[in-house]
Parts: C-alpha cells; structure tokens; sequence
C-alpha cells in the first residue's frame, strides 16, 4: 500500500471516530439524568410523604419564600411560552412540540414542589426539647410527592432527534427556541444563586435547583441544535421581550438573580455530565445545620 494511499484510509479512520464521538457525546448529554430529588413514581412503592425540617431562622426564612415566589413564578411562564407555542400553526418543528410538551408536565409538577414548599414554611416552628438542649425547628418542605401522584417525567428528547428531522425549522420554531433559551438560562442564575446564598439553607431546594440546572441545560443545547438547522440566518429572527414570560420573577429574591430580561444572558453551550451530579447532590446540597427528612409526614 502507497503511503497516499495510507494516509487516505488514516484520514477516512480519524473521521470515522470522530463521528462516532461526537454521536456518543450527544447521546450522552440526551441521557435521562437521576433526580438529585423526587425522582418519579415507581410501581410498587409505598406512597408515603415526608416531612424536611431546618433550625427556624428569620433570613433563611425570608431567603426561602423570596425564591420560592420567584421561581415558581417563573416557571407558570414557561408554561404559557410552551403553550401559546403549541398553539400555532407554524410551530412545524416536532422535537420542539415534544420539548414543550415536556417542559408543561415537568414544570407544572416543580411549580407543586414549590407550593408545598411554600406551605411548609407557613406553618409555625416546632419546638424540640431535649431536656439539655432546647430549640426550634422549621419544616421546609415535602418529599414522595412523586410517588403519591404517580408523576413519571416525560424525558427531554435528544439533540440527535434535532439532526435526524426532515421536518424544516421555521422562523417561529427559532423564536420559541431563542426565547425560551433566554428564559431558561435567567432559571440556571436564579437556582445558582440561590445555592450561593449563605442564608438559604433549605436543602430540599438546594437539591430541586441540581435537577434545574441539569434539566434546563440539556433543553438548552436541544434548542441550540434546532437553531443551528434553522435554513435562514437566525440572527435575522426577533424575539419580542414580551414573548418571554416571567421575567420579571427576576426581581424576586433579594439578590437572588435581580437580573431584567433586557439582554439575553449567553446560554452553556453543552448540557452538563447530568449522571454525575445526582449520587453526590446530597451530600454537597446541605447546608451546616440543616436536619433534612424527619419521617413520615403528619400533616
């Protein structure tokens, strides 16, 4: 063989396992990650509830209802973007369509997360008296709702389903896409910087914001492959601010994300290794002094 020839077949070899890379890559990111939190109904289990607790303490009180209020908030406007897309009749793309589908039934049952969250830190703190020590105790959320209401996630479709559709991207499927990549990112700051905050300390939110991050990332780089196969020049389609709902949610939660929707924040270019964040969530979620699941709930 002629070392052209060689080189040729080195060549065909490189791109060959290039390829294969970069469709392994992509499957991966489009892996179902485990939940750090609330990981889905499973048959069989028993549909028991139960109850976090956290020292009562005014900021971290105050940090959890401002976020709470804020997020929740912002994801009642992820579902009117993904609806009113639905809705049209150029909404053409179907990995779209499958994404907002997903986006309606995962972040409906985080908006009842966070209402039960809500709830719990109305109640009044718990007095727990040990005899030598005596102290106060915040419930702060519930966990097993999943299992109650036999929620299973719908799972968020690949980028590779984004590459294999031969139906074309049309200027509506780009601004669905352009907005709620801007909407999504303001979720990431606001769940980051809720994490960051040394007063919120309520873990099950902590938790709650690592499947947040690794959902609405992986949904980002979804989206960006449908923009990339857009056959026009994305750049040339507007996307009204006032097609991205919830933004002003942003203004809740004392500097936890006091960002405007004036300037579309730069989105991960890649979904993060989600498998990865789960089996260490817990442990890192929690906070100096947080007490966690207490049992079985009473209320």
């Amino acid at each position: 063989m002629s070392t052209t020839i060689r080189n040729q077949a080195a060549k065909r070899s490189s791109l060959r396992l290039t390829l294969l890379a970069a469709t392994a890559g992509l499957a991966l990111a489009a892996t179902p990650a485990l939940a750090a939190i609330e990981d889905g109904y499973e048959p069989g289990g028993t549909p028991a509830t139960t109850t976090w607790y956290g020292p009562a303490n005014p900021a971290a009180l105050k940090a959890d209802r401002d976020y709470v209020a804020g997020m929740r908030h912002h994801h009642a406007g992820a579902l009117t973007m993904a609806q009113e897309y639905l809705a049209d009749p150029q909404a053409s793309s179907p990995v779209l369509r499958r994404l907002a589908h997903a986006i309606i039934r995962n972040q409906r049952f985080e908006i009842g997360l966070l209402d039960e969250v809500a709830r719990n830190l109305d109640r009044p703190p718990v007095v727990v008296d040990l005899g030598i020590l005596r102290f106060a105790a915040q419930s702060m959320a519930t966990e097993g709702l999943g299992q109650r209401q036999r929620f299973l996630k719908s799972p968020i479709p690949s980028p590779l389903a984004a590459l294999g559709s031969d139906a074309p991207v049309t200027a509506r499927d780009v601004q669905f896409a352009k907005g709620m990549t801007v909407h999504h990112q303001a979720a990431l700051d606001m769940a980051r910087a809720y994490n960051a905050d040394q007063n919120a300390r309520n873990t099950f939110l902590r938790l709650m914001n690592v499947d947040i991050v690794t959902d609405q990332s992986q949904e980002i780089a979804l989206m960006r492959s449908v923009v990339a196969a857009y056959p026009g020049d994305p750049n040339m389609v507007q996307v009204d601010a006032s097609a991205i709902h919830g933004m002003e949610a942003m203004q809740h939660g004392g500097g936890h994300a006091g960002h405007g929707a004036a300037a579309p924040p730069q989105a991960p270019a890649s979904a993060p290794a989600a498998q990865s964040l789960a089996p260490q969530a817990r442990a890192q979620a929690a906070p100096h002094g947080q007490f966690g699941p207490a049992g079985p709930a009473t209320h």
